[in-house]
């Protein structure tokens, strides 16, 4: 069994980890409005941030801390709540280590100014989190992101900008097919429809269902209006 669990994640967080934001003052323009129109994540933004600005400042904040420091500090502190089910005083940075870890690890197979390689980590630290805080283990498999799973992105061409659609086919082909043959199969060139090909029926329903499940899990309808299979 490969079911993956649903996981409410904010969607104004998971909004910013999509978007393609790079370091300038015109993205730190638009950041700090759409910040500005988002009540709660501006309310939660000044008060983990107060050590940099006590008044809780924007303007400053993005500045210093730029993009990816907010993003650490707000996934923290969403893991933390996850945790505890309270909202801490300060991030706790060391929860998003491992996150992090995995985000450069792939840094270099998809474009620059994206997060969702960051993101499916997230997703699969806070599906952990959830399943073990439900002990729903039997009904749910845990997200696992291991270094063979990234390992198989040496056979690609391109840089892809959906690269946890990307990863999670590749986990996915991975628990079905095992590591041996998928990198065989990627090595000679095979395509990724494929190699659902190559699954039964139930394995090609459980694959379809684990995407609508990250999909709305992350608030993101891409795998059904887009081929993700592109890298581009």
């Amino acid at each position: 069994m490969f079911n993956l669990a649903y996981v409410s994640l904010p969607e104004h967080f998971t909004r910013l980890l999509v978007s393609n934001i790079q370091n300038s003052t015109q993205n730190n323009t638009n950041l700090e409005i759409y910040i500005n129109e988002n009540s709660e994540l501006n309310a939660l933004i000044r008060k983990i941030f107060r050590d940099i600005d006590p008044d809780g400042f924007l303007g400053k904040i993005l500045s210093i801390s730029g993009w990816n420091g907010i993003r650490n500090r707000l996934a923290a502190v969403y893991i933390e709540y996850a945790m505890t089910g309270s909202f801490p005083e300060n991030a706790n940075l060391s929860l998003v280590t491992d996150i992090i870890n995995i985000e450069n690890k792939l840094r270099h197979f998809t474009p620059s100014g994206f997060s969702r390689s960051f993101l499916l980590a997230f997703y699969a630290k806070m599906s952990l989190i959830q399943i073990k805080r439900k002990d729903d283990s039997v009904n749910y498999t845990p997200l696992i992101l291991r270094d063979e799973h990234l390992e198989f992105m040496k056979w690609s061409k391109a840089k892809s900008t959906r690269i946890d659609w990307l990863m999670l086919q590749l986990i996915q082909y991975d628990h079905f097919l095992g590591t041996e043959r998928m990198n065989t199969l990627l090595e000679s060139g095979s395509r990724y429809e494929s190699l659902f090909a190559l699954l039964s029926a139930n394995e090609q329903r459980q694959m379809v269902e684990n995407f609508m499940t990250y999909g709305a899990s992350i608030n993101d309808s891409d795998i059904f209006l887009t081929d993700v299979t592109t890298q581009a």
